[in-house]
């Protein structure tokens, strides 16, 4: 008996392997996504401008390029560009802050593998007094502010604009979000949704390094239930994000990697067991084992030091 609606994802062209470098930015499912990547051996930043939902965000801060605006709330400043992870008490240390990031994402594109972008929403803020778009209003006043909502053609030119600066051999994951934007309104979130979606198709179809993951997909028509989702009724639970990363390894990761997500997925499990007092002693060996094993020659070729390290630190433990 089947009891969702499922459909096939082609294998992507060029697949990651565990040299693979990885870049995540976007919403909040390139976070969820890039966490999970990184407890594997590649080498991934996630979201290193905090969350963007639109695609203009994005570009902005790939770009390289810091404007000087600063907003000030309360003794604090804080970006227009950027999320409020960048805060600081002098608009000059706010700025230096972004920079540093900027300079380390730059340097860290330069050979990226791939770049897992998803976008949010199609709405944007107009700050009138700035007279820009930003990506975040910080709780500024509402008046100085005037929503829009971008052409399908203006978000594809926009990401064109980007793809032009990335390196040729970056290979551009293209995700729409499959959480609903209920502030803009249901009916405005399908119109935004939409416009993302057309968008994202247009560009994958026109640049061959460019793939569309159907996560916003998977959520509406396979996860067709609510029991997937938070007690918010928005954001998909952590069921739901296991099961879309279930479905985007099958198609974006070799044999290899695929082999030691499954052996590190056990790994993850067993340091996440609590023994009862009196076996302690039978866990502690079985984390030793484990670590000797990540240090046996079929591994070297392989970056076990995030996963090692965590063995290790869970049989420090032991001793307490």
């Amino acid at each position: 008996m089947q009891l969702t609606t499922t459909f096939p994802i082609p294998a992507a062209p060029v697949l990651m392997n565990h040299r693979s470098k990885v870049l995540t930015m976007g919403s909040c499912f390139s976070a969820s996504m890039g966490a999970r990547l990184s407890l594997l051996p590649l080498e991934v930043k996630t979201q290193p401008f905090g969350t963007l939902f639109h695609p203009f965000a994005i570009t902005r801060a790939l770009s390289g390029s810091v404007s000087e605006e600063v907003y000030e709330q309360n003794g604090y400043f804080l970006h227009p560009d950027y999320h409020s992870v960048f805060t600081a008490t002098t608009a000059d240390e706010l700025l230096d802050d972004v920079r540093s990031v900027g300079a380390e994402v730059s340097n860290f594109i330069a050979d990226t593998d791939f770049l897992l972008l998803t976008w949010g929403t199609s709405f944007s803020y107009f700050d009138k007094y700035l007279n820009e778009s930003v990506a975040n209003c910080h709780k500024m006043p509402a008046d100085r502010f005037e929503k829009r909502l971008s052409s399908v053609d203006e978000i594809v030119e926009n990401f064109s604009s980007l793809l032009s600066t990335l390196p040729s051999t970056t290979h551009v994951v293209l995700t729409v979000s499959p959480v609903r934007h209920t502030k803009d309104g249901m009916l405005e979130n399908q119109v935004s949704k939409s416009t993302l979606r057309l968008a994202a198709d247009i560009v994958s179809k026109r640049f061959e390094n460019v793939h569309y993951f159907p996560a916003f997909e998977i959520m509406l028509d396979e996860l067709r239930d609510y029991r997937f989702y938070e007690a918010d009724l928005i954001h998909p639970n952590e069921q739901a994000q296991a099961y879309i990363w279930e479905r985007f390894k099958a198609p974006y990761f070799d044999t290899e990697l695929l082999s030691i997500s499954k052996k590190w997925d056990s790994i993850y499990r067993t340091l996440g067991h609590r023994p009862h007092p009196a076996k302690l002693m039978d866990h502690r060996r079985v984390l030793e084992v484990l670590l000797a094993e990540l240090n046996e020659e079929k591994y070297q070729e392989i970056d076990t030091c995030k996963i090692a390290e965590y063995v290790a630190h869970e049989i420090k433990n032991t001793y307490i």
